[in-house]
């Protein structure tokens, strides 16, 4: 279930495209926040989106380390809610 660098940065992608890091069935992804609705993703807690992500950093590109940080909180986030 822990959240990885990898999902982070996509969730930060300026690609256009808003993101979500859901927790569905004790794993977490990160989906398109315009699909939560969908049916793959009944019953899905969103953790955080990319927008709300990103308004969080303090500069626009990230280092490697800040990524890490951010997928450790986010862990510990889900971690409080109990999953």
């Amino acid at each position: 279930m822990a959240v990885t660098r990898a999902q982070v940065r996509a969730l930060l992608d300026p690609s256009g495209e808003d993101h979500s890091l859901v927790l569905l069935e004790g794993r977490t992804e990160v989906v398109p926040s315009a699909r939560l609705t969908s049916e793959p993703y009944s019953g899905a807690v969103e953790i955080v989106s990319g927008r709300d992500l990103a308004a969080t950093l303090p500069s626009d590109t990230p280092s490697e380390q800040d990524l890490d940080a951010l997928a450790s909180r986010l862990d510990t986030a889900i971690t409080h809610l109990g999953a």
